[in-house]
């Protein structure tokens, strides 16, 4: 019989799922925010990376009240929320590259959650 790998350990959670999703959409706005150094700054380019800032928000306060519910949020999980609600944004006033360095460095936090809730 073999153990369960990690994919279908965190498909089967209700809340690492959120995590998942919340990796994904970090990864599609770093990729936005890329072009928008490397390109002209555009408004409609400014909003969809905002937006998509704002859903990374949302999947990631999901993911803290799905494992809220199931009493499982630790002080980790909420020291990342903060990051990516403070520290991410005021970053934005700083240089564009220490920005960007910032914000790479919570996609290393994320899968971070994921490795702390399965161990």
């Amino acid at each position: 019989m073999n153990p369960p790998n990690m994919i279908d350990q965190v498909q089967a959670s209700p809340s690492l799922i959120w995590v998942a999703a919340t990796i994904c959409l970090h990864i599609i706005n770093v990729f936005i925010g890329l072009s928008l150094g490397f390109q002209k700054k555009t408004p409609s380019l400014v909003r969809t990376h905002l937006l998509v800032y704002g859903a990374v928000l949302f999947s990631l306060a999901s993911y803290l009240v799905i494992n809220g519910i199931h009493h499982e949020n630790t002080i980790w999980d909420y020291l990342v929320a903060l990051y990516f609600i403070t520290i991410i944004p005021l970053s934005r006033k700083w240089d564009v590259v220490l920005h960007a360095g910032i914000t790479v460095m919570g996609l290393v936090f994320l899968p971070a959650l994921i490795l702390l809730q399965l161990l």
